[in-house]
């Protein structure tokens, strides 16, 4: 499992505008400017792609910060 600050790298990396801001643990996704349900979809596919976690919708949605989403994963791999 990655660091939180290349899970983070990663997790930014899904906003069209990612240089555009910075991301910290406890930022709360969903309030950057341009989250969208794209961007939503797209973090979801980066999840299951870099780390073999799959994440319900409605899992999802109760996952508030970037840290929050990242010891979801964690908690997933059993790390």
């Amino acid at each position: 499992m990655d660091s939180i600050n290349k899970f983070i790298e990663k997790f930014r990396g899904q906003y069209i505008d990612s240089d555009t801001f910075k991301m910290q643990p406890g930022s709360e996704f969903r309030q950057i400017d341009s989250w969208d349900s794209l961007t939503g979809m797209a973090v979801l596919v980066m999840i299951k792609s870099e780390y073999g976690v799959d994440i319900s919708v409605e899992k999802f949605r109760d996952l508030k910060t970037v840290k929050d989403v990242y010891d979801y994963v964690k908690s997933e791999k059993g790390i």
